[in-house]
């Protein structure tokens, strides 16, 4: 795995994302590599991940699976705010 993580880029590691009426608590494990740990208040912690799917398209999933909505709401937040300010 990459050694480079959010800290080294300059990036805030933490941060909190509003997902409908809960607050997600979100973690940058890799920035490289798209990995983030979720945590919602009353939820199981998830990690999520940007991947392309069966027609190419970049989305982000969760890790258990079947959180996709948490996972796409907390990942366009991602998109905008962090990663897009590398572009």
């Amino acid at each position: 795995m990459d050694n480079e993580d959010a800290s080294a880029r300059g990036q805030q590691k933490k941060f909190h994302v509003p997902v409908g009426e809960n607050i997600a608590y979100v973690e940058l494990i890799s920035f490289q590599n798209k990995i983030c740990a979720v945590e919602i208040q009353g939820r199981e912690a998830i990690f999520i991940t940007r991947i392309r799917d069966k027609n190419n398209k970049p989305c982000w999933v969760s890790i258990p699976q079947g959180n996709d909505d948490i996972a796409s709401a907390v990942g366009g937040y991602i998109d905008e705010q962090v990663y897009a300010k590398h572009k």
